[in-house]
């Protein structure tokens, strides 16, 4: 099929991308098509379809194989062809989103070894840093904006985003009706769009049920592990279980298990994607009011004043990050990861401020006169 005839089928439904990802797989997409597929309006698409694709041709020549389906091994070998495409796919969606981030604000930062140092004295002198950043925005005669809560997860960050105006969401009927249910019937509309493919619960992917559609997967996926004999909620992995021990309905039970945690697995990855789309969409939209870079020039004037004034706590910073440049003043990224960055950070922030002074025990004067003690009746003291 041309490229002409399947994007109108692609954009109609999930259930056509999947056939179509397999084909591409396979190596039997037309090269138009493949063109198609791999672009930019599917690509992200495309990983989620092999993902869910490679869970569904696994559980199938599981059963093939059970059964004795002669379909068995043409079906392996669609596994395996699949499971190629999509350790190419993988590696291709991480590169992407590098890419997008290098270009970002918040990467400039990250690999800039002066930005980071100034960045992390100001969570060493938070009282000082304040102070200078009230003179900063008193001399520019701008008002301070409120404080942006800090966020403890990508959810906070998205509900943050909604109460700021800077997601543009409806709140249907649909979506309140959702957002008053228990945690139980939300957890049963999660289950019911994961078995539903080919469908969407368009308002699961509302930004304020974006956590509770994550964390109904994930009690999903909890309850499913076990019954599917998975490796872990979040892997599927090698069919363990022994069906010929099993009754007929109990073995087909824990296929069915295995097939209903693929699709929870792939819609966790859809929720992941969703979420990381709405916070990037958010931080962009900070940074286009008009008044962002005014405030965004005080705060940088503040962080410069903090460390003029905290030179040897700057340059203390400075020495910690220097073993992780790859050039004078360019942090590498690949050297300092997150976890790693984040573990550096407290280490250092340790050195700069150390613990708090523990008070002297109290000590007695020298004239202070102990009490002697009672003489028990029972042992009186001897005399001579």
């Amino acid at each position: 099929m041309g490229a002409a005839k399947l994007q109108p089928l692609l954009q109609a439904s999930f259930r056509n991308l999947v056939p179509a990802a397999i084909a591409d797989a396979t190596g039997n997409l037309p090269r138009s098509s493949r063109k198609l597929l791999h672009g930019p309006h599917f690509r992200d698409d495309l990983v989620d379809a092999l993902r869910w694709a490679e869970g569904e041709i696994q559980v199938a020549s599981e059963r093939m194989t059970w059964t004795g389906d002669p379909r068995a091994e043409r079906t392996t070998r669609q596994l395996q062809q699949i499971r190629a495409s999509l350790n190419q796919a993988r590696p291709e969606e991480a590169d992407r989103r590098r890419t997008q981030h290098r270009g970002s604000a918040g990467h400039q930062v990250d690999t800039d070894s002066a930005a980071t140092a100034r960045l992390w004295l100001r969570r060493a002198f938070p009282e000082h840093f304040q102070q200078l950043l009230d003179q900063e925005y008193a001399a520019a005669q701008l008002q301070p904006r409120a404080a942006r809560p800090e966020a403890a997860d990508v959810f906070d960050a998205i509900e943050w985003g909604c109460g700021e105006g800077f997601l543009f969401a409806t709140m249907t009927p649909a979506v309140h009706a959702l957002l008053g249910k228990s945690p139980l019937a939300v957890r049963n509309a999660v289950a019911d769009d994961a078995r539903q493919q080919d469908e969407r619960n368009v308002e699961l992917r509302h930004p304020l049920l974006l956590r509770r559609w994550r964390t109904a997967l994930d009690e999903l996926a909890e309850m499913t592990a076990p019954l599917a004999g998975a490796s872990s909620p979040s892997v599927l992995g090698p069919l363990t279980t022994d069906l010929d021990a099993m009754p007929r309905q109990a073995a087909f039970a824990v296929l069915g298990a295995r097939r209903f945690l693929v699709a929870v697995q792939q819609r966790t990855a859809e929720n992941t994607r969703t979420a990381r789309h709405y916070a990037q969409t958010i931080t962009e939209r900070e940074q286009d009011e008009p008044d962002h870079q005014a405030h965004r020039r005080v705060f940088d004037q503040a962080l410069h004043r903090l460390a003029d004034e905290h030179p040897d706590a700057y340059d203390h910073i400075r020495h910690r990050l220097r073993p992780f440049e790859s050039g004078p003043g360019c942090l590498d990224a690949a050297a300092l990861n997150s976890n790693q960055r984040g573990t550096l950070k407290r280490q250092v922030l340790a050195e700069l401020v150390p613990p708090p002074a523990v008070p002297p025990a109290p000590h007695l004067a020298a004239t202070t006169t102990l009490p002697r003690p009672a003489v028990s009746a029972m042992h009186p003291m001897a005399t001579h």
